[in-house]
Order: C-alpha cells, then sequence, then structure tokens
C-alpha cells in the first residue's frame, strides 16, 4: 500500500510540474502601445549611405514601467508553448562616436515574470527555474557592436542563475520620434534564442528547452 501511495505521489507530482507549462492557464497579452517614428536618414553630409547608429552618440537609457514605451517579451515552444513577459527591466545602451565601442547593458528582475497565471508565475520563480530568491536578475552586458545585413549584433555575455554564456544579441535600430510626454527618443527593436538547459535549468517532457527573447524599446537620451 506505502509503495502505490509513493508511485501516486511520484506521478502527481510530475503531472504537476507539466500542467504549468501544458496547460494554458492565462495567455500574457502586450499592453504597450509603440510611438509613431520618424524613419532615420542614413546619409551623411555628403550623400553617402551610412549606419544609423553612426548619426547618434551618448548615452540612452529606458526602465520599464507606466510611463515608458518598451516591452520584453518570450515565448518557450513544447507541446504547448508559454508566453510572457518581464515586467521590470532596465536597458542602458551608451552609443559611441564609433559605434562598434557601444556598450549595451540590459538587466531584468527575474521576479517580474508575468505569464498571465499567478500559480505558473510562482513556480518559475522556484529553485527548478528562475530561482529569484537567489538570483533575482538577469544580465546582457555587450563586448562589441557590429553592422549586418539586416541591422546590428550586440556580441556578449548573458548570466542567468548563476550562469554566464556567450550570446549575440541582434536588433534594429527602427528611427526616432517623440513620446506622449514630449521625449525625444530612439526605437529599437530585436529577437534573440537561447537554450534554459544550458544554464541549469530542468528538463520537463513536454516543456521546451529553446526560449524566443522579443523586445522593443524607445530609448531616451540621459
Amino acid at each position: 500500500m506505502l509503495k502505490k501511495i509513493i508511485i501516486a505521489g511520484i506521478i502527481l507530482a510530475v503531472v504537476g510540474v507539466g500542467v504549468f507549462f501544458l496547460v494554458p492557464w492565462g495567455e500574457y497579452e502586450s499592453k504597450l502601445e509603440k510611438s509613431e517614428l520618424e524613419e532615420v536618414v542614413a546619409v551623411d553630409s555628403v550623400g553617402n549611405t551610412v549606419p544609423t547608429l553612426s548619426l547618434i552618440s551618448g548615452p540612452y537609457y529606458v526602465k520599464s514601467g507606466e510611463e515608458s514605451q518598451a516591452e520584453l517579451l518570450f515565448d518557450v515552444d513544447g507541446l504547448k508553448s508559454t508566453k510572457g513577459a518581464f515586467e521590470d527591466f532596465e536597458v542602458d545602451f551608451t552609443i559611441a562616436e564609433d559605434f562598434t565601442q557601444s556598450a549595451l547593458t540590459v538587466t531584468i528582475q527575474s521576479a517580474t515574470i508575468n505569464t498571465g497565471n499567478g500559480m505558473r508565475d510562482e513556480h518559475l520563480a522556484e529553485e527548478d527555474f528562475f530561482n529569484v530568491a537567489k538570483f533575482p536578475t538577469i544580465v546582457f552586458e555587450s563586448n562589441s557592436i557590429a553592422q549586418t545585413d539586416t541591422g546590428y549584433v550586440a556580441t556578449g555575455n548573458l548570466s542567468l542563475i548563476g550562469n554566464t554564456q556567450p550570446l549575440d544579441l541582434p536588433f534594429k535600430h527602427l528611427g526616432k520620434g517623440t513620446d506622449k510626454n514630449g521625449n525625444d527618443f530612439e526605437a529599437f527593436e530585436g529577437s534573440f534564442v537561447f537554450d534554459r538547459i544550458a544554464y541549469g535549468m530542468e528538463e520537463i517532457s513536454g516543456a521546451g528547452n529553446i526560449v524566443t527573447v522579443n523586445f522593443y524599446c524607445e530609448l531616451l537620451a540621459k
């Protein structure tokens, strides 16, 4: 009898973990209203085409919140995908005159994960996943910036739950504009993928390992 109870308990535990990923309890919905953009004219004074980042310089930043225009969304594929967002993060982008020497830092408060379901969010905050009590932040820091055929790529390192791995972060400079508060901004968006298992997270049957992150941000000059 005791053996049956133990086996039943193990089965329930496994099913319970899977439920957080496989049952569609809630679905995160973006609340962001992007500002109207003015396309950047990427030519120099004599009409030569130049990288758009070479037209701007200085420190830029955004901190997520009601007064900012920024979002960081993620999608984990599996038998059923898990979608969500981190609702508290900061982006610091110091653009050098030689844009390849620019510095990009993204700092995410891991406890602010939101998948549209509180029970699942609590589970993702535990030791098997983001372990937010021990590792409250997720940080990307660039080493260099390069131009690509479709935009730019920041090469650097992503630090997640105590592990640091190299990561390429492709992004685009969309243009500039003025937000609802009258502040001038430069708009960026991008997408990157990483394997959560490579950072030490538990592998679970039916839950995907590859995480896709999409971001949009309107950066203000400091």
